[in-house]
């Protein structure tokens, strides 16, 4: 009797496991696909594309050329242009000089910083300013890539138009033609 009840016992639960797995390749067979979420677009403004809502700018870190710790948050209650790059990025490198004369046409209304992304820091950006001279721009350093992660950046240049809020309310991904009356126009329409 003991071997008996003990098979049905084997049985019922081999049954019990089939129809659980049958159930649920049915449930897979059968149940349509859930449509995928909707992407909500943003507008673009000119090569700039709006965030919204407006992000809070991350705390992360970089370094000024003295090696200073600065924030973006150190731009608050300013407009600010924060450019990502690197010396071997050429679009970087093409778009450099009309960032340079972009920040200078601005003046005291718009914070320029040209964040470089370079992992050799200031042994990369030294020699390529020594060569590409800026009169104008400051820049950054974020050799260990704390801003291109808070920031889920997916490419360089990447830069990003910061409210005196704090609040990141445009970006552009790509190569800009800075002091063109197009972007110039552009950036001041998003001023405002």
């Amino acid at each position: 009797m003991r071997i008996g009840s003990a098979y049905t016992a084997s049985v019922v639960v081999l049954l019990c496991v089939a129809v659980g797995i049958a159930g649920y390749v049915a449930y897979r067979v059968f149940t349509p696909p859930s449509p995928p979420p909707e992407r909500q677009e943003m507008p673009v403004i000119g090569k700039f594309t709006a965030v919204s809502p407006p992000l809070p700018a991350p705390a992360a870190p970089y370094r000024g050329r003295d090696g200073a710790e600065k924030h973006l948050a150190d731009f608050r209650g300013h407009w600010a242009l924060v450019n990502l790059w690197a010396t071997w990025c050429a679009p970087c490198i093409k778009e450099m000089p009309s960032l340079d004369r972009m920040t200078a046409k601005f003046g005291p209304t718009l914070d320029v910083v040209a964040i470089s992304e370079d992992r050799n820091g200031a042994k990369s950006v030294d020699p390529f300013l020594a060569a590409h001279p800026v009169t104008s721009l400051a820049i950054g350093l974020d050799q260990k890539g704390d801003l291109t992660s808070a920031l889920h950046i997916e490419g360089l240049p990447t830069s990003l138009l910061i409210d005196p809020k704090g609040q990141i309310v445009a970006k552009l991904e790509g190569a800009a033609d800075w002091d063109s009356a197009a972007t110039l126009t552009t950036l001041h329409g998003l001023m405002r």
